[in-house]
């Protein structure tokens, strides 16, 4: 074997050897690590949710300024309208 090889062995066994002892250091059962996989999904939920939710209100407002000047940006339909009526049987346009 090379030395990259023995290296490589090293690093292996050393991540395997850190991941096994964190994996301990979480619970002292698998009942325990099923626990804290909850606990950390429930938290993801939760911050998620909070993130959905400033975000709608951002989608919100973004809706109701690009709606607000559709609204600004229109010719006034009503007056130029009501000036091209015929006149009706008592006169009134």
């Amino acid at each position: 074997m090379d030395s990259n090889s023995n290296i490589k062995s090293l690093l292996i066994l050393g991540v395997g050897f850190v991941g096994g002892w964190t994996a301990r250091s979480l619970a002292d059962s698998p009942q325990g690590v099923g626990v804290k996989l909850l606990e950390i999904a429930m938290n993801a939920k939760e911050r998620i949710g909070q993130w959905a939710a400033v975000e709608g209100e951002r989608l919100e407002d973004m809706l109701a300024e690009a709606r607000a000047k559709v609204e600004t940006d229109k010719p006034d339909a009503v007056t130029n309208g009501a000036a091209h009526e015929a006149p009706t049987a008592t006169g009134e346009a």
